[in-house]
């Protein structure tokens, strides 16, 4: 068993519109110093499958109806509300989506960095004040006295997502989730970001989760990615046969609707048709089935089962028609003979 594994995992809302999941029967594993992709259309149940790790989903109208979520070989659905509030940056923190509305605007950064370590140890102001300090130092904030004194209006949006992320380092958790961290920031922040995962990981050995809609941020920092669509997994693999060796036309469309560096000027961009499916309607049949191309009516009929590429293979995949690439890999990778 790895450091986490999550089996069976679904989520409920319960709607004036009828039993909306999210999150449908998901299953994966973390291991200790992994950093795993989550990919997928706004939707698609990304965050609120780590929401659901973090214990931090609205109950009611959320529920959880099956599943388990082992820390460490710990079922932590188990455990009191008590047990994981303490769990909760000392075991798995979590970087959210959007450092302009994740801090509170009414409390100084001090105060915001000092309470975690309070809550969680026996620190001392003083003890609490140092460490913070030197968390900020090492993560490349810029005059660190000064942004610890301010609050969350003056600072810019890439140093208050450097001060999210001191935050949930704070405690060196074991894992790390990183829900879209670099959505709201310009593309050179962006990059700074990225950067300082992939250093937290290699250092500290921390295991990551990445949430991202961007497969550019996949490619330079995952290992391993997993695809979800319609609260579903559909496809898992390693970085490189997620991209090199696509067998879910999902994901194919997801690779095919980034720009290309060969684009010219006025070429358009190609999307996935169709829009996402109705969460209140989706019943034991392919999600995505109503945009699928290579649809038959074994896809509408049936849900498929996760399927490997080979007895051998990590590979994994949940369709009837997988897409079959028969082109040889040395020029897929733009290799000569």
């Amino acid at each position: 068993m790895g450091l986490l594994e999550v089996r069976n995992l679904s989520v409920e809302f319960h709607t004036d519109e009828g039993i909306v999941r999210p999150v449908d029967s998901l299953s994966y594993e973390l291991e200790k110093g992994e950093v795993l992709g989550i990919v997928g259309e706004s939707g698609s149940g990304k965050s609120v499958s780590c929401l659901a790790l973090m214990g931090l989903l609205p109950t009611p109208p959320a529920r959880i109806p099956q599943g388990e979520i082992f820390l460490e070989g710990q079922d932590i659905l188990k455990w009191s509300p008590g047990k994981r509030r303490q769990m909760r940056g000392k075991d798995i923190s979590m970087i959210f989506q959007d450092p302009f509305t994740s801090l509170n605007p009414y409390l100084k950064i001090s105060t915001q960095l000092m309470e975690v370590m309070e809550f969680h140890g026996n620190y001392s102001r003083a003890e609490a004040k140092r460490r913070s300090l030197d968390m900020l130092e090492r993560l490349g904030v810029p005059d660190p006295e000064t942004r610890f004194k301010s609050y969350p209006h003056q600072l810019s949006g890439g140093l208050k997502q450097r001060i999210m992320i001191a935050m949930s380092l704070l405690l060196k958790p074991k894992i790390l989730i990183a829900d879209e961290p670099t959505t709201a920031l310009d593309v050179t922040i962006q990059a700074q970001i990225l950067d300082l995962l992939k250093e937290i990981n290699e250092k500290e050995g921390t295991a990551i989760i990445m949430i991202t809609h961007d497969l550019g941020v996949v490619a330079g920092l995952c290992d391993r990615v997993q695809v979800m669509y319609g609260g579903r997994l559909v496809e898992r693999a390693s970085t490189e046969d997620l991209f090199y060796r696509t067998q879910h036309p999902y994901t194919q469309g997801l690779l095919d609707s980034i720009p290309s560096l060969e684009s010219r000027v006025g070429d358009r961009l190609q999307p996935i048709m169709g829009s996402p499916p109705d969460l209140t309607r989706l019943g034991d049949f392919c999600a995505f089935s109503m945009r699928c191309g290579r649809v038959t009516e074994e896809c509408r009929a049936k849900r498929p089962r996760m399927q490997r590429v080979s007895d051998d293979s990590s590979h994994e995949f949940e369709c009837y028609h997988p897409l079959q690439d028969e082109e040889p890999e040395s020029k897929r990778s733009g290799g000569g003979s």
